[in-house]
């Protein structure tokens, strides 16, 4: 017979932190604040696998609390259901706190990387232009005819047949030419995404050719005219880019799904045309997608009068004038002031010779220090227009964000223009450039 007596059950809150509570709540809890906290760290060092490491345990640590706490109040375990909901809480609470003291301390720090920094003496350093002479400017056909149905109003009638046969031709017949014309003319923007090759419709703005954020076209506010947002999107890797595009049958009338969006009618819909996919995001005031029709209407144009003649000098002669400078002068880099301090547009004019990509490296004079490398490069990424008449110059036009330093704080960057040939050979400098610049402030 045991005479040992009983060792006695922890009481109060000790028995929370007991055997079971440690194995089942406390070093998940602290497993879930640890993946947390590296998913924060991968934000600071861009460490990109890291963070979504991270970023997934801390997610399945919010499942296992969730799971947890159902389970123990389905077997009418009242206190252990509420230690697990209380952890469930401190995982969903603790990301609160630590952002706002976070977005607190960098507002009240700030961005100290060009404080001790001066301007570079004996450096010439051109200043951004407030503003771009574009002269005299040819409106862009295809902007006018999608916007021209809005002056009407529009029906209560969703319904969409659409079909682009002609760049479903030059996709499997003339695939090079098509790409090549793209890449010339100054309404595209040839780029590269998230390892999907895209062209995505400029639009002019005072008379000059204007990459904006993700290729959107909006107006909000206008004085007197209709507001909406539009983007033309040829996916030429075949991928969709949007998730959630309603991928629409060619020549087949299909009713569009609507959703709402900056308080108008939104729909985003995936037309395919050969391997391309061509996608189109509208949001206007009705049902009806005048905005969608008009524009598939006027690619099937554009690209009709391409397929007409096949061939470079054809393709040539449907640029606009603005495409191609033939003035012989040697590889130029402008940076324009944009919409906030920090914020610029860069224009670039070169001829390659070659098929390739067109991108921007940036360095602190100084201290050779690079500036948003990674992201630089992603938002100025371009396909340039090329031939082999070395006095001709094709346009490239990118909007990018330097983010090193603050508003009023000024210091010398140098810019180099980049070349990245399709054939693989080596990477090579087309232009550079020095400038007096200020960062963005967060």
């Amino acid at each position: 017979m045991d005479t040992n007596p009983p060792s006695p059950k922890p009481s109060g809150w000790r028995r929370l932190f007991a055997r079971p509570h440690r194995h089942v709540i406390w070093f998940p809890l602290l497993a879930c604040l640890a993946c947390f906290a590296l998913s924060i760290f991968s934000v600071v060092f861009s460490w990109g696998l890291v963070g979504t490491a991270g970023g997934i345990g801390y997610l399945l640590g919010l499942l296992w609390f969730l799971s947890l706490a159902i389970a123990r109040f389905v077997r009418k375990q009242v206190g252990p259901g509420f230690a697990a909901l209380g952890a469930l809480g401190l995982a969903l609470g603790t990301p609160i706190p630590v952002g706002v003291i976070g977005f607190a301390y960098s507002v009240v720090k700030g961005d100290d990387f060009a404080v001790d920094l001066a301007l570079p003496e004996g450096v010439e350093l051109a200043e951004p232009l407030a503003g771009y002479s574009a002269g005299e400017s040819i409106p862009d056909a295809f902007q006018a005819a999608v916007l021209a149905p809005l002056a009407a109003p529009g029906s209560d009638d969703p319904t969409l047949e659409a079909s682009l046969p002609s760049l479903t031709r030059l996709d499997q017949d003339h695939r090079d030419l098509l790409e090549r014309y793209l890449a010339a003319h100054p309404a595209w923007r040839v780029g590269l995404e998230r390892g999907h090759r895209f062209a995505i419709r400029r639009w002019k703005t005072e008379g000059r050719w204007e990459t904006t954020l993700s290729g959107y076209q909006s107006s909000f506010h206008p004085p007197d005219g209709p507001q909406y947002q539009t983007r033309t999107l040829i996916e030429l890797s075949g991928e969709p880019w949007g998730r959630s595009c309603q991928r629409i049958a060619p020549g087949v009338p299909t009713k569009v799904t609507l959703s709402s969006g900056n308080g108008l009618h939104e729909s985003a819909v995936d037309l395919p045309a050969g391997t391309l996919r061509v996608e189109q995001f509208e949001q206007s005031a009705t049902p009806e997608r005048r905005i969608t029709r008009a524009a598939f209407a006027e690619l099937e144009k554009e690209f009709g009068r391409l397929l007409d003649d096949p061939t470079w000098s054809g393709a040539r002669k449907l640029l606009p004038a603005d495409a191609i400078l033939a003035d012989a002068a040697p590889p130029s880099l402008d940076l324009l002031e944009s919409f906030q301090p920090g914020i610029y547009d860069v224009v670039i004019r070169a001829n390659p010779g070659e098929p390739g990509l067109v991108y921007l490296k940036a360095w602190e004079i100084t201290k050779n220090q690079p500036l948003s490398a990674r992201r630089l490069e992603e938002r100025s990424s371009e396909w340039i227009g090329w031939s082999d008449v070395p006095e001709e110059r094709f346009l490239s036009v990118s909007n990018i964000t330097i983010y090193e330093g603050d508003w009023g704080q000024y210091y010398g960057a140098r810019f180099e223009a980049w070349f990245r040939p399709d054939s693989g050979a080596p990477e090579r400098k087309l232009v550079e450039r020095n400038f007096k610049i200020e960062g963005w402030m967060r």
